[in-house]
């Protein structure tokens, strides 16, 4: 294989690996008011230390939005939400 056939496809796989994360972070720098469902989300992650770390683990980089959001992780969220209320 070629440097540039393996430079290449380095290159496919680390834009595929960072795509949720790119997409998170220009969906915040909008600046516009966080759709409902987010709101709700965020309603829930309030006073949830471990979610609340998570969600900041989102935003550093550290975590995945496809593990923070996948429907698993959400039920856990919301599921610890309705618990504490």
């Amino acid at each position: 294989m070629s440097y540039d056939d393996a430079f290449l496809g380095w290159h496919r796989e680390r834009d595929r690996a960072v795509l949720p994360t790119y997409q998170f972070t220009t969906q915040l720098a909008t600046l516009q008011p966080p759709p409902p469902e987010m709101q709700q989300l965020l309603g829930a992650i309030q006073g949830n230390q471990p979610a609340m770390d998570d969600f900041i683990s989102v935003n550093a980089g550290t975590l995945s939005p496809e593990i923070f959001f996948s429907p698993e992780h959400l039920a856990r969220t919301f599921e610890a939400a309705a618990i504490s209320v």
